[in-house]
């Protein structure tokens, strides 16, 4: 791989309190590169937050600020954290070596230096610099690709649950936007703020379609009977969570990764537990049951009062926000249904936008 960011383009700041450094610095870098000179860390930092570099030079000791101070500040933010970040000191003992690399510096200079080795260093560090970027462009897009795969394998599997049923579709559609919305407001809470992390909540809604996907097992006859099921029936009826876990497990073991395919698996498994252990196909209780199936369970449930079905006619928004709050600490997490309740509306309109065409 070629140096993309060649020293004659490359932007270098460097920072030091001592004037002859700084002259000795731009003479041996001036036409080779774009040093950027600073006595003090503090107006290097100034410099820096409306302009990102592709190298940093510090000195450790100076007046003010310190050097690993101002690397602190740079480290803190998020456009500079990655920029490369030499110190250039006085200091040539071990102790102050390593740190300054425990600081998150890259390398270690010690003065006076060479002008051609202080280029060689400089040189390598924005090499190693544009590999590490192109690496992490490269994780970038294979990711992209992975997500992009696992999408349109929900979309297949989702697709072909709708022409099964033609009230899925909707279905699908509406109790993923509720999901989303529910973890949202959950992830307010303090104490699910690490549980319910930006990522987790993604994979909730990319997750929710599949919550379903094991009814594509289950016989038209059941799925689809405008009356109340038999026992019988409605024991077949529950194997659609089993079912439909097992698909998701199958297809990540083929594909050799999982992401938010797994979430798909938790939420297939667990959004028919009910809190107080009366729910299938395990019958856990509490916290047992995973928090993306709780979630899952209230946008489910509403979605089931509001909707058309061949066996029922829709309840209205109230009644159903009505029978929920009623299922607070049996059928649903007491806490969900009181964060819940603060979006009841939210959902309202979702059911109003995504209404069923059946």
């Amino acid at each position: 791989m070629t140096l993309q960011v060649l020293p004659t383009t490359a932007t270098v700041v460097v920072v030091d309190d001592n004037p002859g450094i700084l002259t000795f610095v731009n003479q041996t870098l001036q036409g080779w590169c774009k040093p950027v000179l600073f006595v003090s860390g503090e107006d290097a930092l100034e410099y820096l937050y409306n302009h990102v570099p592709d190298l940093i030079i510090l000195d450790i000791e100076m007046p003010g600020m310190s050097g690993y101070e101002v690397l602190e500040k740079i480290k803190a933010d998020n456009r500079l954290s990655s920029v490369p970040v030499i110190f250039f000191t006085a200091f040539t003992d071990e102790e102050n070596e390593l740190a300054a690399l425990s600081h998150g510096a890259i390398d270690y200079i010690s003065k006076p230096v060479v002008p051609n080795i202080l280029k060689h260093r400089i040189r390598t560090q924005l090499e190693l610099y544009q590999y590490r970027y192109h690496l992490e462009q490269m994780i970038q897009l294979k990711t992209e690709q992975v997500i992009k795969l696992q999408q349109t394998i929900v979309h297949t599997l989702t697709e072909l649950a709708e022409s099964r049923d033609l009230y899925t579709g909707n279905h699908i559609k509406r109790t993923s936007l509720y999901a989303g919305v529910l973890a949202k407001k959950h992830a307010e809470l303090p104490h699910f703020k690490e549980h319910l992390t930006e990522e987790i909540i993604t994979k909730i809604i990319y997750a929710a379609p599949l919550h379903d996907v094991g009814k594509m097992a289950i016989p038209d006859a059941i799925l689809s009977k405008p009356g109340k099921l038999t026992p019988e029936e409605f024991e077949i009826m529950k194997t659609h969570v089993v079912l439909g876990a097992a698909t998701i497990k199958n297809a990540t073991e083929e594909l050799g990764f999982t992401s938010f395919l797994d979430m798909g698996l938790e939420l297939c498994l667990t959004h028919h537990e009910k809190w107080n252990g009366t729910g299938y196909p395990y019958k856990i209780a509490g916290e047992e049951i995973a928090l993306s199936g709780r979630i899952m369970a209230v946008a489910d449930v509403y979605d089931a009062l509001t909707s058309v079905r061949p066996y029922k006619e829709p309840f209205t928004h109230e009644k159903s926000v009505q029978i929920i709050q009623e299922g607070r600490g049996t059928h649903f997490d007491p806490e969900l249904v009181d964060s819940f309740l603060q979006v009841h509306q939210n959902f309202a309109e979702i059911c109003e936008t995504h209404k069923s065409k059946v």
